[in-house]
């Protein structure tokens, strides 16, 4: 009986234990989503009153993406090798330091030396995404997996909801560079929650040959195209990126321009967005076995094309948010699903690689939209374009959705998964 006890005891401690670890993963996310709204709302608002034009504005964007995709492997190999507290905690305060430097320089440097340093900026973040998202698993057992990453991804899905609007009353209220400065003391916040989590995956010992090793960067790649569910799942992400992109570049010119509504109705369209995406993530939490996750995943992607054609053929402005609250849920829906799946399906000492590699494909879909965005718009009306996105996601959808599902149905061969670690790094 007395054992009963005890085991009890130290069960409900490691609950407790992951479940705060989870809690500060979240808010780390969190906090580091709205410090990068503050700045890229900052920085595009800094080019607008400088009377910069568009094309600068382009090459912020294009900075703050371009990087996800160039630096992605060395991030991914980095989260896979290192310590993730440290790795975590060294980088926040490099970029901390970086967003201090850039306030300091934005009244006297010239535009190319910003853009400079926001690319710098970027390609220092990127390390970020990789190392949390390798560290949850290690935090929860596998049953708690999808409620893990369903909090982490409704803590960032609220983060979305909050930045834009904070970067903007920081600029209005006390200018550009102290929206920067409260950038880089979010970064410290994220130093914090790297400290505060008392967990962390072993790290196995790699010799100096080891290290030297042949195909260590693209190793993530190889994992994605020699599962077809992960390949099937990377494939949605870059259409969805794209899609979506090119949704949000023709969106306000629907809402404001064609529905006739305000700045006022355009925000609360992108806020019930937001709403959704949060609500999807929430929805996400139900631990589900592979193949039920593979099925809602394409689901959710259904719902999100569906969503998109009826918000281009919205005749009023209550529909059209209803439609946009629907993309959100689909949305969420699917980055809980899809990082389940993504975890479950990859060796444990290479997990860091592979979302390395979804998130250069998210970053390489997010500049073509930019650019799609545009010139569909200068050459198709806006209602066609916003139809089209959702169209283009539905055929890819069905063209990999079949193969996705048979091969989540098909049992599996996992790697063995290491024992989590209790000690600090």
């Amino acid at each position: 009986m007395t054992r009963e006890i005890l085991k009890d005891i130290f069960r409900n401690m490691s609950f407790r234990s992951s479940s705060r670890d989870i809690a500060v993963v979240a808010a780390g996310r969190a906090v580091s989503l709205v410090g990068d709204e503050v700045a890229l709302v900052a920085l595009l608002l800094w080019a607008s009153d400088q009377g910069h034009g568009a094309g600068v504005v382009a090459a912020l964007v294009v900075a703050a993406a371009l990087p996800q995709l160039l630096v992605a492997p060395v991030a991914g190999l980095a989260a896979d090798r290192l310590p993730l507290r440290r790795l975590v905690a060294a980088t926040a305060v490099a970029q901390s330091l970086l967003c201090l430097l850039v306030a300091a320089v934005l009244p006297s440097a010239s535009v190319a030396a910003v853009i400079a340093l926001v690319a710098v900026r970027a390609a220092g973040q990127t390390f970020l995404s990789p190392a949390w998202q390798a560290w949850v698993p290690a935090l929860v057992p596998s049953e708690r997996l999808s409620a893990a990453l369903s909090t982490v991804q409704t803590a960032t899905a609220g983060a979305a909801l909050v930045g834009p609007a904070l970067g903007g009353i920081l600029v209005g209220a006390a200018g550009v560079q102290w929206a920067l400065v409260v950038d880089a003391v979010s970064f410290l916040g994220i130093a914090a929650a790297a400290l505060l989590i008392s967990r962390q995956p072993e790290r196995t010992a790699v010799s100096a040959g080891g290290a030297k090793e042949k195909g260590q960067l693209t190793a993530g790649l190889r994992i994605v195209a020699a599962d077809p569910v992960l390949r099937g799942f990377l494939v949605v992400i870059a259409t969805m990126v794209v899609a979506l992109g090119a949704l949000n570049v023709a969106e306000v010119f629907l809402i404001t321009d064609v529905l006739g509504a305000g700045p006022a109705a355009y925000g609360a369209v992108a806020s019930l967005f937001a709403l959704g995406l949060m609500g999807g993530a929430a929805f996400g939490r139900r631990n589900r076995t592979d193949s039920r996750l593979a099925r809602l995943l394409v689901a959710s992607t259904v719902l999100m094309s569906a969503s998109a054609v009826v918000l281009g053929l919205a005749a009023s402005i209550a529909v059209a948010a209803a439609a946009s609250f629907c993309v959100g849920l689909g949305n969420g829906l699917l980055n809980v699903l899809g990082q389940t799946l993504t975890v479950r399906r990859t060796p444990r000492d290479r997990l860091g690689r592979v979302f390395a590699v979804v998130q250069a494909v998210a970053g390489a879909g997010a500049l073509v939209a930019t650019a799609v965005g545009g010139l569909l718009l200068a050459l198709l009306e806006v209602r066609t374009v916003v139809v089209l996105c959702g169209a283009v996601t539905v055929v890819a959808v069905l063209a990999v959705g079949r193969s996705l599902v048979r091969a989540a149905d098909r049992p599996r061969v996992v790697a063995p998964e290491p024992e989590r670690a209790a000690s600090a790094a």
